[in-house]
């Protein structure tokens, strides 16, 4: 059941703690749990081909520890599809293309689906051209938003990307919600080393991680900075969603994302503003080839003189209980690591989720549990 209320985020289903799910984190395994998920999505209606697509993009987002965009997510995407507000068989169309600019519509389809095919587009454009900028209207939620500029850059190109999403932000000193968190990539290829990644929201947390703690009955830190609708500050997360949803750094937050809605909202021909909704939404990327700036080798050479400055930063001069890492590289090594150990965990509310959309397709969640 998605989320009706006023003041609610669009399309987010009213998903309240129950007592019949379980407590604590519940471990899975990978290889157990991608099969599942590309059969649940196609009864669903997908290709198996398109749902492995998807799959494959959410268990990303759960091993690198963004796992409030993964498989939390399966019982959002299959219920819009059952409320008709996403095609499961919609597939890119290719608008207009140049050497340098690529326009895309996504027919409402399945945002991890319709971006990923995208993206491999736009990485053979830049490779002819060196630099491409691609907008895409019709689309959804992109997930873990920094896989599809991750892609570029491990095909070696900056890439900068950003999102429109559904109202939940208000323009500063108005309590009316008009913008979507509108989160932002940037990714920067090294030289035998995995790139470098900024995945940011444009709120001091993931607006995921409120939802969860939502679906799990747990308040939220009152340092995050969320208010109630008479601007007073809320630890619980169902009024924090429905009050004031803070920006960072205020103003400046909120300038940020009104440029990111006409990037990836007005640019592309997509909905924006208050009028984004599920498969109403656009994104926006820029990859940039270093070697149509300077030597590619030389582009390399910097970018370790940099990380090793940032290092020596870190082992030499760093703050009492501080650790120093670059952006994205915490993410990385949990990635590494799940994917070296091949297990996941969620929590409870996620678990009975999963539980009850495969009830729904008729696809029972019989993944083993990892004791």
């Amino acid at each position: 059941m998605t989320n009706s209320d006023e003041h609610s985020p669009r399309g987010i289903p009213e998903d309240l703690p129950s007592h019949d799910q379980p407590d604590g984190p519940v471990s899975f395994y990978i290889d157990q749990l991608r099969p599942w998920g590309v059969r649940a999505y196609s009864a669903a209606g997908m290709s198996l081909e398109d749902a492995n697509t998807v799959v494959d993009n959410q268990l990303w987002s759960d091993l690198r520890g963004v796992d409030t965009h993964g498989f939390q997510r399966v019982s959002w995407y299959i219920n819009w599809f059952r409320d008709g507000s996403t095609d499961p068989k919609a597939q890119l169309e290719i608008v207009n293309e140049t050497p340098a600019v690529v326009v895309a519509d996504g027919n409402h389809g399945l945002g991890q689906l319709v971006i990923t095919r995208f993206m491999e587009h736009l990485i053979e454009v830049a490779s002819d051209s060196g630099m491409v900028a691609g907008v895409i209207r019709n689309s959804n939620d992109w997930g873990c938003g920094a896989n599809y500029p991750y892609k570029a850059a491990e095909a070696g190109f900056v890439c900068f990307g950003t999102t429109t999403s559904v109202p939940n932000l208000a323009p500063f000193g108005s309590r009316r919600k008009l913008f979507g968190n509108n989160p932002i990539v940037w990714t920067f290829p090294r030289k035998n080393q995995p790139p470098i990644v900024l995945d940011m929201a444009m709120t001091p947390v993931a607006l995921g991680k409120v939802l969860r703690a939502r679906s799990e009955g747990t308040d939220i830190p009152e340092s995050w900075g969320f208010l109630d609708r008479d601007g007073n500050p809320t630890v619980d997360p169902d009024v924090a969603m429905k009050g004031i949803v803070p920006a960072i750094g205020g103003y400046k937050g909120i300038g940020m994302i009104t440029a990111s809605n006409i990037l990836a909202g007005i640019l592309s021909g997509s909905a924006h503003t208050e009028d984004v909704a599920v498969g109403h939404r656009g994104q926006f990327f820029l990859l940039m080839d270093p070697a149509i700036f300077r030597d590619s080798e030389d582009y390399y050479r910097d970018i370790e003189s940099m990380v090793d400055q940032i290092r020596a930063a870190g082992n030499e001069d760093v703050l009492p209980g501080q650790k120093v890492y670059l952006p994205g590289e915490i993410e990385q090594q949990t990635m590494e690591q799940r994917a070296e150990d091949g297990v996941v965990a969620y929590p409870g509310s996620v678990v009975r989720a999963l539980h009850q959309v495969g009830e729904d397709v008729g696809v029972a969640f019989d993944c083993e549990v990892v004791e």
